[in-house]
């Protein structure tokens, strides 16, 4: 059973995000196999793309929503979740963007019109699996797909963000788990009362999480707690379409260590998934 100081918590920050423009909606909702809101998906193409929705239901009919869940999940699944938000998915000569970015300028009504479609979604104790109920305390949605997640704590319960993070690392196994895997969603983010940190990647006892604070400590915040700033700022809808436009990246690393058994130089290549941290943020917010 939840804990109420906890709940309490999550209340509060699913209130601020509704204030700024979310929908909440219940676990239920939420498709667990193919990890989506498969209504609000489908609704934001049918209102913005159509046209070219009625000529892929000319080939596929009454198979055609099916089609397009189908090719988006095989997608992210190839290509990863950030690159298929950027360039969208293509089925049977039928190209769908699924988000529209802010226009660079407003000379163009109509791209300003489908920018405002999207469509911000908050769900409170997904369960997320198919194999138990295990659920996370908060993930958000862009268009029916999700984005991020978030383990709460409130220090009431005597709990703080190192309990969020050994919840992650022990509790939520990217392992035959679609949702958790790398590059399927955009971040996890570990939130208390007084810090927030956060992954781009879980690997179990070895996912390693970095600071997302304002400053070594956030500073007090009159009527709100100090982690504020996560959905007040960085989780602001015009916010987070910006972040996946211009600042999310996805790169190779390569690791060297030197393998004793064939005495020689072992180079392992990795991708990596970089999600600015709050002061790169910050700092470019401020020469806009």
């Amino acid at each position: 059973m939840k804990n109420p100081n906890e709940e309490r918590f999550e209340k509060h920050i699913e209130r601020s995000l509704n204030g700024h423009g979310y929908k909440s909606m219940l676990y239920s909702e939420y498709d667990r196999t193919q990890c989506l809101i498969k209504d609000e998906l489908l609704d934001f193409i049918k209102s913005t793309q159509e046209q070219t929705y009625e000529k892929l239901k000319n080939q596929f009919t009454d198979q055609t929503d099916k089609q397009i869940l189908k090719v988006l999940n095989d997608q992210i699944f190839k290509r990863g979740l950030i690159d298929v938000l950027r360039k969208g998915i293509s089925t049977r000569g039928c190209s769908f963007d699924l988000v529209y970015f802010k226009p660079k300028s407003g000379l163009n009504p109509e791209h300003n019109k489908k920018y405002n479609h999207n469509r911000f979604v908050s769900i409170r104790q997904l369960h997320y699996s198919n194999k138990n109920e295990n659920s996370i305390d908060m993930v958000i949605f862009l268009n029916g797909i999700p984005i991020v997640t978030m383990e709460l704590k409130n220090q009431l319960t005597g709990q703080d963000i190192k309990n969020s993070e050994n919840q992650y690392r022990y509790d939520r196994n990217p392992v035959g788990e679609p949702l958790l895997k790398f590059k399927r969603c955009l971040v996890h983010f570990c939130v208390d009362n007084n810090k927030v940190s956060m992954t781009t990647k879980l690997s179990g006892k070895n996912t390693k999480f970095l600071p997302y604070n304002k400053g070594i400590e956030n500073p007090s915040v009159k009527d709100d707690f100090r982690t504020e700033y996560l959905w007040n700022e960085v989780l602001l809808p015009d916010s987070l379409l910006d972040i996946i436009e211009n600042f999310v990246i996805v790169r190779e690393e390569s690791k060297s260590e030197w393998n004793h058994k064939e005495g020689k130089v072992s180079i392992e290549k990795r991708e990596v998934l970089i999600f600015p941290r709050y002061h790169q943020l910050d700092l470019i917010k401020k020469f806009k």
